[in-house]
């Protein structure tokens, strides 16, 4: 083996070892946090879209679509068969979370407003507003939540007070974290498998998604991932998921008929959760380059923080200092976003800003836990701009 070799697996032994697992982002506002839980209960969780969509003419339908416990794509791939349309007649500004109730604008092409009211499910309601243009991702500029943050141990008048004074530190405005459902909320995995694909590790990256276990998740599971994360044994293991799991089954299923074949294994996924893994590790870069700028007490309202692609200009500041310094220490390279042998999913970067603004904060109720004995709960309601997230927000409240 020469030198160089053994210098190549010193370094590929360093780098395995890092560590993307701990999302302790550091926090703008000094005050303590209340704590508590939040999305106890699908209805403790309230999104509706802030847009207004002039009707008059045009060849598509406007319909406000009410959902719960169900994502947008979901809805919306279950409302196509129901229209026998094909999804790509759907138009929508933005995905809204799926345990949650949420209210949102799309758009349909084609159809009559009789062909809506003529379906009936229990899954989401459907309220037809007129015609109009397609919604796309421009056609946004605000969220309003209603969330209730419940197992609260603090007296009703210290909830309140803490509440209020992280808000009047927080002075209407805080960083720009992606949220933790970017990640994966009870099993953040996919921006690791996002880093896995980018620097040419499909092995590992298939099988981070299909096995490495986290604690969050349920016993009987969480045994099943534990045992393939050991022997990584292909045979008979799909058998072994639920029906739910159905990105595993077929990671596993083609593994089955392709031993080795991991590479082909990762494009047997939806384009979207594909490419969702690169965004995911852009915006893991982002989140942790974040955090160190602000633990350092850095600052700038309308600065952009790269979204780090190949194409991205890293310019001589502190934030793509950070940026720059933080892939270092993880083994990735601007280049590596080219994904050679994955040109699909290749991304030129983008921006995004770090810091956001929130308005028209209001706690609406403290009162009892009906869920937790002899704890509090309360409902708070806050507007944010598109893109950011309430879970974010949240953080500076509760600072778990």
């Amino acid at each position: 083996m020469t030198e160089d070799e053994t210098d190549g697996e010193s370094i590929e032994d360093e780098f395995a070892d890092v560590d993307l697992t701990e999302m302790e982002w550091t926090d703008y506002s000094e005050k303590p946090g209340i704590r508590g839980e939040i999305k106890e209960q699908v209805d403790d969780f309230v999104v509706k879209e802030l847009a207004s969509h002039d009707t008059g003419e045009g060849g598509h339908l406007i319909v406000k679509l009410r959902k719960q416990n169900m994502t947008t794509l979901d809805a919306i791939d279950k409302l196509s068969k129901m229209l026998h349309i094909s999804k790509d007649r759907v138009g929508y500004a933005g995905n809204k979370d799926k345990r949650a109730v949420t209210e949102q604008y799309i758009s349909i092409q084609g159809v009559e407003e009789e062909d809506v009211r003529q379906i009936f499910t229990d899954e989401f309601e459907l309220e037809v507003i007129g015609k109009n243009g397609h919604i796309g991702l421009g056609n946004l500029s605000a969220n309003r939540f209603e969330i209730t943050i419940r197992d609260l141990n603090l007296p009703i008048e210290d909830i309140r007070n803490r509440s209020l004074q992280i808000i009047e530190e927080l002075d209407g405005k805080m960083p720009n974290y992606f949220g933790e459902q970017r990640f994966g909320s009870s099993r953040p995995i996919t921006h690791q498998v996002g880093r896995h694909i980018l620097r040419g590790d499909f092995e590992e990256a298939v099988w981070t998604y299909i096995a490495k276990p986290y604690e969050s998740e349920y016993k009987s599971i969480r045994k099943v991932r534990k045992e393939l994360w050991e022997t990584r044994e292909v045979e008979g293991a799909a058998e072994r998921f639920p029906e739910k799991f159905r990105y595993e089954k077929t990671l596993l299923y083609h593994l089955t008929k392709n031993p080795g074949d991991y590479q082909g294994a990762i494009k047997r996924l939806p384009e979207g959760l594909q490419q969702l893994f690169v965004h995911a590790y852009q915006s893991w870069l982002f989140n942790k380059a974040l955090s160190r700028l602000v633990e350092d007490g850095w600052y700038d309202e309308e600065y952009e923080i790269p979204l780090v692609g190949y194409k991205t200009d890293l310019k001589d500041n502190r934030p793509e200092n950070i940026i720059a310094e933080v892939m270092e220490e993880e083994g990735v390279s601007q280049e590596d976003f080219r994904l050679q042998e994955m040109p699909d999913l290749r991304s030129e970067g983008s921006y995004r800003r770090a810091f956001a603004d929130f308005r028209n904060f209001e706690i609406l109720d403290i009162d009892e836990d009906d869920l937790n004995m002899a704890k509090h709960k309360m409902t708070v309601k806050f507007d944010l701009p598109k893109g950011t997230y309430a879970t974010t927000f949240l953080r500076e409240l509760r600072k778990n």
